[in-house]
């Protein structure tokens, strides 16, 4: 359970830094626990195999549609963009 988790969070913050997401954002009160449950969907995320063949593979700069972050995620990219 704890290497699921290290590998969940891992992917989550390699996934954050692809597509541009700032985790200062991501984590403020205008979200109101959106990261909180970012966290969690990752956690409970049947495509992680996916995610990190996405991620070796160059991704792109918008997260992956089966992404069950995928929103959240954009969101939090376009609100950092100045």
């Amino acid at each position: 359970m704890t290497r699921w988790v290290e590998r969940q969070a891992g992917l989550f913050g390699r996934m954050m830094e692809r597509v541009g997401a700032d985790p200062g954002a991501a984590a403020r009160e205008q979200f109101e626990g959106g990261f909180a449950a970012a966290c969690r969907r990752c956690l409970a995320c049947p495509s992680a195999t996916d995610c990190q063949r996405w991620l070796e593979g160059g991704g792109a700069d918008a997260a992956p549609s089966f992404c069950p972050n995928a929103a959240f995620l954009n969101r939090v990219r376009t609100s950092a963009s100045p």
